[in-house]
């Protein structure tokens, strides 16, 4: 067995290597005009950020719109656990949340394909709503606040450098954290699988998203504020659709134990990276003039 020092150090490792495998590959897409090595360590270090600030906002969505019991909370600080149960006590949200719950699933049975049958709604709207959501936005927020709201973003392709990086960085984490339970069990092959599946699926997914919604992002650089609003929110609900769509056919995987829900979303994500590609190389070409 590996001791709580070497789990932390091989599950960092097998979190940050392949994110800098797949930063270095989209730099080299840049290196006519580079970033600055700091600013693209504070954006990976912001994405990093990112996975705390989603985790307690998921925790805390779960608990108000899905499931208000205590034990999703039990790591808040005090006054915010108290002012959650508070408003559970107010609203009876224990009360609605079953009731709601209860009826979404006996609808689903009924009247969903056979897929879905055994699916666990609360699960679903927390791993297909709620987290792509919160992860998406926040990934957003912390690299405009470091990064795009600067004089450093002073070219079309550099929002899509930046959200890329900021994505590395919350996927590195998050494999890190995948991985932990593997190597404290000893078993050291399944952490090499499920490092290289995270590596092309969720990592990659977290990139694809964040890099598109920057591509958008980059297609208005020249353009009025608000007509960049308008391509900001559409390229926000795309990423948000095409991670949504990503963890829908993963927990269908888990559900069916259908390994074909698992190549769909595999063949899904290497198509949206030939695709970002292609727009990758149009937001190069924005100019002032062609805007």
């Amino acid at each position: 067995m590996l001791s709580e020092t070497n789990i932390l150090i091989f599950a960092l490792l097998g979190g940050v290597i392949p994110a800098f495998f797949w930063l270095w590959f989209w730099i080299r897409e840049d290196r006519l005009r580079p970033e600055p090595k700091s600013a693209l360590l504070s954006s990976f270090i912001g994405g990093i950020i990112a996975v705390l600030i989603s985790l307690f906002f998921e925790l805390t969505l779960y608990y108000l719109l899905v499931e208000a019991s205590p034990y999703h909370i039990n790591g808040f600080p005090d006054f915010i656990r108290l002012f959650l149960q508070g408003l559970t006590d107010k609203y009876n949200l224990v009360f609605l949340q079953t009731n709601f719950w209860t009826s979404a699933q006996d609808y689903l049975t009924k009247y969903g394909f056979n897929a879905l049958n055994d699916l666990d709604i609360k699960k679903g709207f927390l791993v297909i709503i709620i987290a792509p959501f919160t992860e998406e936005l926040f990934k957003l927020i912390l690299t405009y606040s470091i990064c795009l709201r600067r004089k450093i973003n002073d070219e079309p392709i550099d929002a899509s450098i930046y959200l890329l990086t900021a994505a590395l960085g919350f996927a590195a984490v998050e494999t890190a954290i995948f991985l932990t339970e593997p190597l404290a069990t000893g078993n050291i092959l399944d952490s090499i699988m499920a490092g290289n599946f995270r590596s092309i699926g969720p990592m990659l997914i977290h990139l694809i998203s964040s890099a598109m919604l920057g591509i958008f992002i980059g297609l208005a650089f020249y353009k009025s504020k608000i007509i960049k609003f308008f391509y900001l929110i559409f390229g926000f609900i795309l990423a948000f659709l095409m991670h949504a769509g990503f963890n829908f056919f993963i927990i269908l995987n888990d559900t069916t134990h259908n390994m074909a829900f698992f190549w769909i979303a595999c063949l899904g994500t290497w198509i949206l990276l030939i695709i970002l590609l292609s727009y990758f190389e149009k937001v190069k070409k924005v100019s002032r003039f062609n805007s």
